[in-house]
């Protein structure tokens, strides 16, 4: 199958491709600029980059029109909550724009393609009743929520009124070694330059007593496939654990691990103006489809320290 990936050099969008050619498929991949192509990690073989803002409406028609993809998986975001709120504008433009700009384009140029959307766990915001099932409102708490709320809307819209294949992933924490933007990996590299400092052995952490549903990517990546293959265009599914885990928990368990004496501090700017206080899936949509996760938490835990020991040569981000 030729696939049309956007996003690909994200770091989902990385395992994504990788997987994609592993299973035979043609792939063609998407990347906002050149600095993403050079993250360790991005797979080369077997794949067509494209460079591609979706905010540039014009170059999502020419692309789609020149590579007709039977299957797309919509990734490309702007993904960062707190990018989101500095300036949420940018944020709906790519979120929001982007995904209609591609919808118009697969409704002219490839009405019988599938289409997966990378939708979000964060559009349902704070939730009446828990675990979150798929028909929980969506009531997202922060514009990244809201943009991949809307993202959501849209798919829901454009497969009923103009009978696109477009099926729903509704992501909830998904982690791995090396990605950046999320508390794990923004403790775990913190721990691994403390395991390297002779003072000051201090971890910043924001809020930690939110609990959240967190995955390995390597999870993830199955979980996605078999939506994609076997999910109803109006039938979202929640991808997650089925379960949470406290903020506090991996960072304590981070410093269980370190090799040096670490002691927990908060740091004031690492705090967001809100903070759902948990989010677990409601996994039984995602079970039927033949879903089991591999991978417990506590691995990728030790994994993300490991990379960041090996690897010390990226920034912090995150809370």
């Amino acid at each position: 199958m030729k696939l049309l990936i956007t996003g690909a050099s994200g770091f989902i969008g990385r395992y994504l491709a990788a997987s994609a050619v592993a299973r035979g498929h043609e792939v063609v991949a998407t990347y906002l600029g050149p600095s993403e192509l050079s993250v360790p990690g991005v797979p080369k073989d077997g794949i067509q980059w494209e460079r591609l803002s979706m905010q540039d409406r014009e170059g999502v028609e020419h692309l789609v029109r020149t590579v007709r993809p039977e299957g797309v998986f919509h990734l490309a975001a702007q993904a960062y909550a707190k990018k989101a709120w500095a300036d949420p504008a940018d944020t709906f433009r790519t979120n929001v724009l982007g995904t209609i700009y591609l919808y118009e384009a697969l409704r002219q140029e490839v009405p019988h393609s599938s289409t997966l959307l990378a939708a979000s766990g964060a559009a349902y915001g704070i939730p009446r009743t828990l675990p979150i099932a798929e028909d929980a409102p969506l009531n997202a708490t922060n514009p990244y929520g809201v943009s991949k709320a809307c993202q959501d809307m849209l798919s829901a819209q454009y497969a009923m009124n103009f009978d696109l294949r477009i099926v729903r992933s509704r992501l909830f924490g998904t982690t791995g070694p090396g990605k950046t933007g999320d508390a794990l990996n923004d403790f775990a590299r913190q721990v691994a330059a403390l395991e390297r400092s002779p003072t000051d052995r201090v971890l910043k952490v924001g809020n930690l007593d939110p609990r959240r549903d967190v995955s390995d990517i390597r999870d993830v990546i199955e979980a996605m496939w078999l939506v994609f293959e076997r999910g109803r265009p109006l039938e979202p599914v929640n991808i997650g654990a089925g379960q949470s885990y406290s903020i506090r928990w991996i960072a304590e368990t981070l410093v269980g691990l370190a090799r040096v004496p670490v002691r927990i501090e908060q740091d004031p700017a690492r705090l967001r103006p809100t903070d759902e206080p948990e989010n677990t899936a409601d996994t039984t949509r995602l079970r039927a489809l033949g879903f089991q996760p591999k991978i417990p938490l506590e691995r990728t835990i030790q994994e993300a320290l490991d990379h960041w020991r090996a690897h010390p040569d990226a920034g912090l981000t995150s809370r």
